[in-house]
């Protein structure tokens, strides 16, 4: 009887014991499918989908699955650089160009929402059809306090980038380059390919006066 009760008591105390353990919660991982062919005109349709909101511990994974593109992080005023050209406090993400054929050689790019990034607006690009709208966000956050709409975003990248584009006011936009960098952040991401990701806008930054003064007369200004 001694034996059993001591049995009974040692089970209750492991139930016990057991109850006050939090499991965690099921990862969650948000899909972006990334795909668009080499003759495609409407770059909205390259990211897939082309808002996504992710919590703390949720990770962001592009599925890179057709064409030649990337995922690089820029910022708003200037879609279609890498973050890290524009303001080197940002290390963002970026894949670089993936070639994935026609489905027949598919990779990933894995965004970690930690806890330095998950609150902050995380605007991206595809080095190759960013000049037609192949952009995205990640939390693009209270739009309606911050007037920066997915949008919005996407007409600066068609207007600063695109066809037609002045390049003096793409110029004037993304302001000096104090560093090259391919933009990776460590810790941020886990990618099995490195590259430039398209560090596009480069060539064009060092821009004459004159120019500068005759884009600014000329009514050159942002799309919020």
């Amino acid at each position: 009887m001694f034996y059993a009760a001591l049995t009974i008591s040692a089970l209750a105390g492991f139930v016990a014991g057991q109850s006050s353990v939090s499991l965690s919660p099921a990862q969650v991982t948000h899909v972006v499918t990334v795909a668009n062919n080499a003759s495609a005109t409407n770059g909205s349709a390259v990211f897939t989908p082309q808002v996504i909101n992710a919590k703390l511990g949720e990770t962001v994974l592009f599925n890179f699955t057709q064409g030649n593109h990337s995922a690089t992080q820029s910022t708003f005023a200037v879609p279609c650089v890498p973050a890290h050209d524009t303001n080197v406090t940002i290390n963002g993400f970026d894949s670089g160009i993936r070639p994935a054929g026609n489905f027949s050689a598919i990779t990933e790019l894995r965004v970690i929402m930690n806890p330095d990034i998950v609150n902050t607006t995380l605007w991206f690009f595809d080095a190759t059809t960013c000049g037609i709208g192949g952009v995205g966000v990640i939390n693009p956050g209270n739009v309606s306090a911050t007037l920066e709409t997915i949008d919005g975003f996407e007409r600066n990248a068609v207007r600063l980038n695109g066809t037609g584009a002045d390049a003096s006011s793409s110029a004037s936009a993304s302001g000096p380059s104090a560093t090259n960098s391919d933009g990776t952040s460590s810790g941020n991401t886990q990618t099995g390919s490195g590259g430039n990701g398209g560090n596009t806008g480069a060539a064009i930054r060092v821009v004459p006066a004159a120019a500068l003064t005759v884009a600014l007369l000329g009514g050159a200004a942002l799309i919020m």
